[in-house]
């Protein structure tokens, strides 16, 4: 077993413990004796009269727990001879234990139905409101349950006339009970009067108006009468409002949303809030400026709307810690309360100090871990370059607590670690962290019981941790218990327990005897699969996904995966794929695939009337033709200037889980006066039901919007994909396109020559991608390998005959330990060949230079080159200018190699984050393959830049410097973008 295939386990384990918790505990097991029940119910049995029933339960509501009148209830349920058996379920729960007599053979719930509600609500919010019980028998009473939920969430929407009404559909097959609720929203209310009650007259005003202001709408929190109900805005106009009064002092204050009084004949729901002004509180914060935003963020009266003692010193403890945090280590904060018929003054004085620098950390003590692999578990940082490094009180009680567990868990378990900072009079922090080890505890013996199926061997294939003469720790023995019981979920034992007794030996104390016990249960088996909610989706398409062999032991890791195929297919909202009901000691059981396909169909469309202006200075200073690359435009080029006008729209439409095979087939149009474009695609995740997923697209597009030129391109395009390893790092791609593109109406007819005006390319290619990198935009260890050949026949219907190939391999790996310094490396290799005379077109040669590739040059400007006449007015050669055009080349070599770094400093408004990077670009594009001017046009770059992490990848700046500079560029360029150069 690899140590993937571990990682799910484990994640399966957590899921077995939660199934295990929910499962039927009966008094045999554990005793309830006394304790108090909050429910009893009758359970399992759609088709018997439970109310009658219900006048056998001895077990009364509100009462404690007595094992023998629930003995004697189940004996009576026996006797009626409407059931064969009764099982008996206990759950405790916050106000009780809940008792249910299930009746044999029991229903359980299958799965929920929402009806037209669904087009208005998402399923999965309206399972959650109806708090749908999985692996649950059936009960009444939770219907009910659902019918109430649902109805108090339509209600607090907006939806006060909504009516649900439960309809139960017996599955004998399966032994479920599917629940249709037929759901009739009704109309949505509107807003009536909006009413402010608690509050003085002045503030109810001033609050009244804050809702009406250009604040509230920006923030949403507008409310009027006669508009669409929401609660999202009540919500926000809640919290704004609870602002609005901070504004004014009232910190103390609270505004609660009381009621929503709804009149049927207006349809209109009156909003009462009730505000709490309170007495006005002012914070005074003094010695020092702090931000009112970071007032807001570390002083908790804020958050509490309230006031204390302990509230007011827990703000200074946090004025103090994010001083320190700022490099003032000595910073003091002192308060007080002052009170005054106005109010309540909270006064914090701030002594700063000089500002430090954390000089030095040290580990003393250790003996057995080394200082680094200690200090890097430290919360406090040494000071470097631009940074005082990081220190605060609370920075430090978590860095004496890391080091503390560090030791706990290799054995030390007396352990101690004793922080000393010494504060110079220059404001140098030395700190060290004194280590006491202790006697590690060792174990000297271990003895495992109760495996009768499964021999000790195998049931960690790793290793145990705990093993005689090793060290002892109770994070070692839990992960000996991760292992164990994750070989037990794995062959099938889904009920498996471990329980573990550790106990010192006599005169021993840092010696262990450990003895793990293990209840295996039964091994279960699957005797059957089936499937309830898919109504379009064909049986292939699940089976083929839900992967639940049939005769063979069930695991977890087989209903995750499961799951997680079936979410991927794209075509339902919601699946649960689980045994019909718990495991308890059943040894065959019955899985059941639910499933709810998500809206089959999906039309969005636009329209509009635009006024064009075509012509004036081309924007951006570039022009960019169909298939190739921007080329820059002299500033003194101009074209004739004429503005269009017409009207605009767009039409596209979707159908998914096309032929119930989980495809999806979209249809577009766009349509101006300068611009029409149709579009078709069909996408299959399984193609004539194989592993290969496939595409098609279908385009056409003429565009006459560019005041340069004028475009017709169509494109037909066919691709198969598939994965060729279990953790989908290997992807093999498939593919034919065929391009053909027209260029017409060239204001500037050199820019392209007249071979490449009228291209057709039809195209056969394959590639492959490796990709086991940690972070595809900010990759710190992994590889990235793409290899891609194509070949263009002309007997295919090409214009041209030529094959390319185009290969990629980049490196990552962290220097040093940690991932503070990664070094990068990519190597690119791209050759193109012509064949029987013909010649390889420009849209197909390669092109390089830029942010990406060569940081040496411009955007595609490295490679060879040729001069075009640009002329406003081809008639006047007043208007001409030469430019220089990349001409691309048939072989391209590019090598990139970066070395990243952090830069420990915090700056204004942005914070931490920054990076930076040196780098060096070696390569150039080539105008034919071989080595006969290789090294003579080889030329390299060195350059430095920045790095700022966002959520979405960095922000890229770089400078590179040429060393061979090319006659009319520039040898220093400057890049801005986001993500890594490669």
């Amino acid at each position: 077993m690899n140590a993937p295939r571990y990682v799910l386990y484990l994640c399966v384990f957590v899921l077995a413990l939660q199934i295990l918790t929910a499962q039927q505990i009966t008094p045999s097991t554990i005793s309830y004796e006394g304790q108090n029940v909050s429910a009893v119910d009758i359970a399992g049995r759609p088709d018997l009269n439970v109310r009658q029933l219900r006048a056998l339960i001895a077990q009364p509501t509100g009462a404690p727990y007595s094992k023998a009148k629930v003995d004697a209830t189940i004996a009576a349920l026996k006797q009626t001879g409407q059931c064969k058996d009764v099982q008996l379920e206990v759950r405790p729960q916050a106000n009780g234990l809940q008792v249910l007599f299930v009746l044999q053979p029991a229903y359980y719930f299958g799965i929920f139905d929402f009806g037209n509600a669904t087009k208005v609500f998402t399923y999965t919010r309206l399972l959650q409101v109806a708090n749908f019980p999985n692996q649950e028998p059936y009960t009444g009473s939770r219907v009910d349950e659902a019918e109430s939920g649902m109805i108090n969430f339509f209600h607090r929407v907006g939806y006060f006339q909504a009516t649900v009404e439960p309809e139960l559909q017996t599955d004998a097959a399966h032994g479920v009970v599917n629940v249709l609720f037929h759901v009739n929203l009704k109309r949505k209310a509107k807003f009536g009067n909006i009413i402010l009650t608690g509050a003085s007259d002045e503030e109810t005003k001033r609050l009244e108006k804050s809702l009406h202001s250009w604040g509230a709408r920006l923030r949403g929190a507008y409310l009027k009468s006669g508009k669409v109900y929401s609660s999202k805005k009540l919500e926000t106009a809640t919290t704004y409002l609870q602002g609005e009064l901070g504004k004014q002092h009232y910190l103390a204050g609270h505004v609660q949303l009381i009621a929503a009084n709804y009149s049927p004949t207006t349809n209109r729901a009156d909003i009462t809030f009730k505000v709490t002004q309170g007495e006005k509180i002012a914070i005074n914060v003094q010695g020092a400026r702090v931000w009112g935003r970071t007032q807001k963020k570390l002083i908790p009266i804020y958050q509490e709307n309230s006031v204390d003692a302990d509230l007011v010193q827990e703000g200074a403890n946090n004025l103090v810690s994010y001083f320190q945090s700022k490099g003032f280590f000595d910073a003091k904060v002192t308060s007080r309360m002052d009170r005054n018929a106005a109010g309540t003054t909270i006064v914090y004085v701030i002594e700063k100090g000089k500002k430090g620098k954390v000089n030095s950390l040290a580990v003393r003590g250790n003996h057995n871990f080394p200082d680094d692999d200690l200090l890097s578990h430290v919360a406090v940082a040494k000071g470097h370059f631009f940074s005082h490094g990081k220190y605060s009180q609370q920075l430090l009680h978590k860095s004496v607590k890391n080091l503390e567990a560090i030791y706990r868990n290799a054995g030390y378990s007396q352990a101690t670690v004793t922080p000393s900072v010494v504060n110079d009079d220059q404001g140098k922090l030395k700190i060290t962290f004194q280590v006491n080890e202790g006697v590690q505890d060792m174990v000297e013996s271990l003895r495992i019981e109760g495996n009768n199926s499964i021999p000790e061997t195998d049931l960690a294939p790793k290793g145990l941790n705990l093993i005689a003469g090793k060290p002892y720790s109770a994070q070692l023995l839990d992960k000996d218990r991760d292992q164990i019981i994750a070989t037990y979920l794995d062959r099938g034992y889904l009920t498996a327990a471990f329980k573990a007794i550790s106990r010192p030996v006599k005169n021993e104390p840092h010696h262990v005897e450990v003895v793990y016990t293990i209840e295996e249960g039964p091994q279960v088996h699957t005797v059957m699969v089936e499937t309830l909610g898919a109504h379009h989706t064909r049986p292939e398409i699940i089976a083929r996904n839900a992967k639940i062999p049939v005769g063979k032991p069930l695991n977890e890791s087989y209903l995750l995966k499961s799951e997680s195929q079936l979410y991927t297919l794209g075509v339902f909202d919601w699946t649960s794929v689980d045994p019909q009901r718990p495991i308890t000691n059943d040894s065959d059981v019955e899985v059941l695939v639910k499933l709810h396909e998500a809206k089959r169909n999906s039309l969005t469309y636009g329209f509009g009337f635009e006024a064009f202006n075509r012509g004036g200075a081309v924007p951006g200073g570039t022009i960019a033709l169909p298939n190739l690359p921007p080329v820059g435009l002299p500033a003194t080029f101009k074209t004739s200037q004429k503005t269009f006008y017409g009207p605009r729209g767009s039409i596209e439409y979707s159908r998914f889980n096309f032929r119930g095979r989980g495809e999806t087939v979209t249809l577009g149009i766009f349509g101006s006066r300068l611009d029409q474009r149709l579009s078709a695609n069909w996408s299959s995740p399984s193609f004539w039901d194989s592993i290969w997923s496939s595409s098609l697209t279908l385009s056409g597009e003429r565009t006459s919007q560019n005041p340069i030129f004028t475009a017709q391109i169509g494109q037909a395009g066919l691709q198969f994909q598939r994965s060729l390893d279990a953790k989908k790092t290997e992807t093999l791609f498939l593919r034919y396109n065929f391009r053909r593109t027209n260029l017409s109406h060239l204001l500037v007819p050199d820019l392209v020559t007249p071979e490449d005006r009228n291209e057709h390319l039809s195209t056969l290619s394959a590639s492959f991608i490796r990709d086991t990198r940690d972070n595809a935009l900010d990759a710190h260890r992994g590889i990235y390998e793409s290899i891609e050949t194509a070949i263009n026949p002309s007997v295919l219907g090409s214009n041209t005959d030529f094959t390319r190939f185009l290969g990629q391999v980049a490196y990552y790996r962290a220097v040093g330990g940690g991932d503070h310094l990664i070094w990068a490396n990519s190597f690119r290799l791209g050759l193109e060949q012509a064949y029987a005379g013909a010649r390889v077109p420009l849209s197909e040669r390669f092109f390089s230079g830029g942010g990406s590739t060569l940081r040496g040059f411009p955007l595609n400007g490295a490679g060879p080159q040729r001069t075009v006449a640009v002329c406003s007015n081809p008639a006047d050669t007043s208007t001409c200018s030469k430019i220089r055009v990349p001409v691309g080349g048939s072989q391209l070599v590019i090598l990139n190699s970066e070395l990243r770094f952090p830069i420990p400093m915090e700056l204004p408004l942005i914070g931490s984050g920054l990076g930076g990077v040196v780098f060096y670009d070696g390569g150039n594009v080539y105008n034919s393959i071989g080595f006969g001017n290789f090294f003579s046009n080889y030329t390299n770059t060195l350059g430095f830049g920045f790095r700022y992490k966002t959520p979405v990848g960095p922000v890229r700046f770089d400078i590179g410097h040429n060393l061979n500079p090319i006659t009319g560029i520039k040898a220093t360029q400057f890049f801005i973008t986001l993500g890594q150069a490669f």
